[in-house]
């Protein structure tokens, strides 16, 4: 049977006890990081081989309980999966020279650090639990050396509970439990869905479905604003500067909840729609360097949107990046070079066909789709048009 992992990410209640554990739990993770980091580092600047990551972790067990007896109060998943996380960096450390050494260049230009120390200050703080450590109880999950710590809602999955991961973010606490699961049964229909994204509409498809742009970074810019100039007159470090930081904080968590929220109902529902997903292939890093178009194109989050769909869909099919899907015709062919971007309606020339923009860019991308997948059986209802 084929399964998935799926995380339910739940807001804790603490107590200050409980807040104060979890403070720990993350400073022995971070501690346990920057100790293997420092070892990493001087034997990279003396140009001596590097140790095992594995050797770290059997050293660090051997000499935290007499030289490191704090850890020895929380947890132990915390500092373990430290040295877990920092194998994975080195991991992509190395995997990313040895993709440059063969002339390959990740699309943003920029490359994969060795790993560097974690700051107390900055950051959110995080700590692990191993599937054996943990229980949930409806709404309540039992962590070592602490206790029962109340979860605003039960886990909505029923499965095999993984891991578990207890982060900070804003001042709130929460727990992402991984549940493995059966996959569950799509049932979309058989065919090819083109979809159009924009900072006007967020999305359109090739149906002439048109979805919203909420906007939701414009619509809290006033106030980010306002609570920016607030933080900006406090003394650093302060009792009232940690109290703007904190609203501050805040208002991004909505705003970025808010985002995924209306992302995720997006891709759930055009994953629904079709078999196959068509979409352009977007250079998002060379979008946002336009100045005038920045801020909304990163509140629009195309790359979240494209992710999404790739593990939601069943096929998702990437149309070339210089495809005139706006300037062509989708009633008899014909290139519009002259098209401007402003013009949100157009009328061709060649065939007088009167056109939405976003709708026959749409449908362009539908059509191409199915040149590419040659989906010999996929059919686009109401339209006539069958693939070859």
């Amino acid at each position: 049977m084929h399964t998935i992992q799926r995380a339910h990410k739940i807001r804790l209640n603490p107590t200050p006890e409980q807040e104060q554990y979890f403070r720990q739990a993350a400073g022995n993770a971070r501690f346990a990081w920057n100790w293997a980091v420092a070892i990493l580092r001087q034997a990279r600047k003396d140009q001596t081989t590097l140790p095992l990551v594995g050797d770290l972790k059997k050293e660090f067990n051997r000499i935290k309980r007499d030289q490191f007896p704090f850890v020895m109060q929380t947890t132990k998943c915390a500092p373990e999966q430290a040295f877990a996380d920092l194998q994975h960096a080195l991991a992509n450390y190395w995997h990313d020279i040895t993709k440059r050494k063969r002339g390959i260049r990740r699309k943003d230009g920029k490359r994969v650090g060795f790993p560097t120390f974690k700051s107390r200050k900055q950051g959110d703080r995080s700590f692990y639990l191993s599937n054996d450590k943990f229980t949930v109880d409806g709404p309540w999950i039992r962590i070592p050396k602490l206790g029962w710590v109340n979860m605003t809602e039960p886990l909505r999955f029923a499965g095999t509970i993984m891991s578990a991961r207890v982060s900070e973010r804003a001042g709130y606490w929460f727990v992402s439990i991984q549940v493995q699961l059966p996959a569950p049964e799509r049932h979309a229909p058989e065919r090819v869905l083109g979809v159009d994204v924009g900072v006007k509409a967020l999305a359109v498809d090739s149906d002439g479905e048109l979805f919203e742009n909420q906007k939701h970074l414009a619509a809290a810019l006033k106030q980010l604003r306002r609570l920016n100039r607030w933080l900006a007159r406090r003394r650093k470090g302060g009792k009232n500067w940690s109290k703007a930081q904190r609203k501050l904080a805040r208002l991004h968590l909505r705003i970025a909840n808010l985002r995924a929220d209306a992302i995720h109902k997006l891709t759930t529902h055009l994953a629904a729609k079709a078999t196959v997903i068509a979409l352009e292939t977007l250079n998002v890093a060379g979008m946002l360097k336009n100045r005038t178009l920045a801020r909304a194109i990163a509140d629009a989050a195309f790359s979240e949107i494209v992710r999404q769909l790739r593990y939601k869909a069943q096929h998702v099919v990437h149309i070339d990046p210089f495809y005139p899907s706006s300037k062509t015709c989708n009633a008899c062919g014909s290139i519009n070079r002259d098209l401007a971007l402003a013009e949100r309606a157009w009328v061709c020339s060649a065939c007088g066909a009167r056109l939405d923009r976003d709708i026959n860019a749409a449908r362009n991308i539908r059509d191409e789709g199915m040149r590419l997948v040659g989906a010999e059986r996929l059919t686009v209802p109401g339209s006539g048009y069958v693939g070859t």
